[in-house]
């Protein structure tokens, strides 16, 4: 017993030493807490002494964060270029690295600036369960920074020496960055909490530095004694500061906002301060670019008698060589990219979260199903291929005659192969719970395109083949029992006229086919031809879209087929059922022709947010016209009404289309009414 006590004693007596320890270890790193961790930091200073060669003093760039509107210093660094002034080293965190980033690795500021309005931000995020840490991937963008400056990128071994400024989830400290994996730091740079996944690198799991300063300008200042700081702080009046997410956010940008003023006052007058007048513009709008850029320019402009007084070292040949090599990339990157909006991974992602697949994304090849799936949804990219799963439920609200909903398996398949051309294959299993029936859709597409006129025309030409299997007659499928198949050949003509005049025209297409539609034991032939266009008066706002549809029966036989996407908005059976295996009525007519007219107003400066979490835009209203004639009268069936639209945006950067109209139908004297998105994520 005695024994047992002895040994007791020594072990509490050791458990308080190491105890203490322990302690005092905790003590000090949290004492280390303000002490930067730097990495790379002797031969930034030696590249540094390479580019002055000891004969002057540095001129060193401070670019600060603040999201979309870190874009103006686009516009800087162009008046800087202008004004003979290329920086001998850069400081960035949060989205000015990004900046940043493109410019150290010998991008110019027009290239970057072609490279962000010449892709649609929206395809180049994925939304993903946060198992990482983030609800928003960004494969497909870092594999598009890599098609331009390639994939095997140092920061050590760029042309401008850049330093980008992270936090640390684990030590807690701040992380200077000047050496290491390119994407692993552009990653690191942007990685604001809950948003995007904190990014690993050295032991560390870095987050946006952003977080806790906006403008890390002392740190510049250790490396020279002439530096130019270009801020993009944020001092919107008119949020609700009762919101919970916007105190949450405000809160946060408090602390950041704070620090960034204290370095800044500090080096106040020898500081040149570019106070970029971009402070009313939402940290979400990425889609006002060249706006951004050009309050950039303009607010840099403002500085040129303190800038006149730095040294002029202007771009170098090496600097100039560069460029022209990267503006071959850009170019094979963009071919790539505008057909399809397609990027292809140098590195594979597999992403698990909400899903939604809808049949009216574009092209809209599906005819004999128009519904919309939501669910949970597996995603994996490799190369040029993406396979995708879908579980969930499948919703069809086009219409208020019948809203219905059934549980439902999506998958799908794409391959975009030889640069052109792109082949898709999907299929989609519904389960009526009601009848016990089950429902099978599937579908194929292969499709080339190719642009010509100096780019200002593409032409496609398509082939898809969908067909649904109802085994049991199930009649949650509009008027299709058994076994139905379309087979469509297109040629598709798309114009992408210049946007720089007060009158644009947008979405304007024309397409011919040939399709067959049957049950294998009666097919039949059609001609089709499809044309849309919207003229947008920039100035006022306003706009008119037009869009005209005809289907021909090649047999004589009359009973031309209806589909909802054709575009006529109705809940008449008869119109509907038009054509196929349940019609209600035979129609000797020989054709179907539709004519839909909108007029309405669509104000770019109103882009509501609900706590900087998500943005509307593109929102207009209108009044719609649609004109049907399906029999042989020149006097056409009339749908009026209102129709509204709006993208719903996470963050500016993952858009959800939303089209919801509702008006009145003549030719049942009823109203009709319904919504859709035309999106797939």
């Amino acid at each position: 017993m005695e024994t047992f006590k002895k040994l007791l004693v020594m072990a509490l007596l050791i458990c308080m030493v190491l105890s203490s320890l322990a302690a005092a270890e905790e003590a000090d790193d949290i004492l280390l807490a303000d002490v930067p961790i730097t990495y790379g930091d002797a031969t930034f200073r030696e590249r540094i002494l390479a580019r002055t060669q000891g004969e002057r003093s540095p001129v060193g760039l401070v670019l600060s964060g603040g999201s979309a509107r870190a874009f103006a210093h686009i516009g800087v660094l162009k008046y800087l270029e202008e004004q003979g002034i290329v920086p001998d080293f850069i400081i960035s965190n949060s989205m000015g690295s990004i900046v940043g980033l493109l410019y150290a690795a010998g991008l110019s500021p027009d290239q970057i600036l072609e490279s962000i309005t010449s892709i649609n931000l929206q395809s180049m995020f994925d939304l993903t369960l946060p198992v990482e840490g983030g609800v928003l991937e960004s494969s497909r963008f870092i594999a598009k920074v890599a098609s331009i400056v390639g994939s095997d990128l140092q920061l050590e071994t760029l042309p401008i020496p850049i330093i980008v400024v992270a936090e640390d989830l684990v030590t807690k400290r701040q992380i200077a960055i000047s050496e290491g994996d390119f994407f692993t730091v552009l990653q690191a740079s942007y990685a604001l909490p809950v948003y995007f996944p904190p990014v690993e690198y050295r032991g560390h799991l870095l987050i946006d530095g952003g977080i806790t300063n906006l403008a890390p300008i002392d740190l510049a200042y250790s490396y020279a004694d002439s530096v130019i700081v270009s801020t993009t702080f944020y001092d919107m009046d008119t949020l609700n500061l009762k919101n919970p997410l916007t105190v949450l956010n405000v809160s946060i940008d408090i602390g950041k906002r704070r620090k960034g003023v204290e370095e800044l006052k500090n080096a106040l007058p020898e500081v040149i301060w570019i106070r970029c007048a971009v402070e009313d513009v939402s940290f979400m709008e990425f889609d006002r670019v060249e706006y951004l850029v050009e309050q950039g320019y303009r607010s840099a402009s403002e500085q040129q008698e303190q800038l006149s007084t730095l040294h002029k070292s202007a771009v170098s040949q090496e600097l100039s060589q560069i460029r022209s090599d990267l503006a071959l990339k850009m170019e094979e990157s963009a071919t790539v990219y505008r057909l399809y909006q397609h990027v292809p991974l140098n590195i594979p992602s597999t992403l698990f979260g909400l899903g939604l697949d809808s049949d009216y994304q574009e092209p809209d090849t599906s005819a004999l199903k128009d519904d919309t799936t939501l669910g949970f949804k597996f995603l994996h990219r490799k190369g040029d291929i993406s396979v995708s799963v879908n579980p969930g439920y499948s919703f069809d609200f086009r219409s208020n005659e019948r809203f219905s909903a059934a549980p439902a398996v999506r998958a799908q398949f794409d391959y975009t192969f030889l640069k052109y051309l792109r082949l898709s294959l999907y299929s989609s299993f519904l389960f009526d719970v009601g009848q016990l029936a089950p429902i099978l859709s599937s579908g194929v597409n292969l499709e080339g395109r190719i642009f010509v006129f100096d780019e200002k025309l593409r032409i496609s030409l398509l082939q898809s083949y969908e067909q649904i299997n109802n085994f049991e007659d199930s009649d949650y499928v509009d008027f299709f029992d058994g076994h139905t198949f379309l087979y469509t050949i297109s040629a598709i003509g798309t114009l992408y006229p210049s946007h720089d005049d007060v009158w644009v025209f947008n979405d304007t297409a024309l397409s011919l086919s040939y399709q067959i539609l049957g049950d294998f034991s009666n097919v039949r032939s059609f001609a089709a031809t499809h044309g849309n266009t919207e003229v947008l008066n920039q100035n006022l706002d306003l706009f008119a879209s037009i869009n005209a549809f005809g289907r021909f029966a090649l047999d004589g036989k009359g009973d031309v087929p209806f589909f909802f996407s054709d575009g006529f908005r109705t809940t008449d059976s008869q119109i509907k059922s038009q054509g196929h295996d349940l019609t209600v009525s035979s129609n000797p007519a020989n054709h179907l022709v539709g004519l839909g007219v909108s007029v309405g107003y669509r104000p770019s400066a109103f882009n509501p947010t609900m706590a900087e979490l998500f943005i509307f835009q593109n929102n207009s209203v209108a009044i719609y016209s649609d004109l049907l004639w399906n029999r042989n009268t020149l006097v056409p069936y009339l749908s009026l009404g209102l129709e509204l639209h709006s993208d719903l945006s996470l963050l500016g950067i993952r858009t959800l289309p939303l089209t919801i109209y509702g008006g009145w139908d003549q030719r049942v004297n009823t109203l009709v009414w319904g919504f859709y998105f035309n999106v797939a994520f």
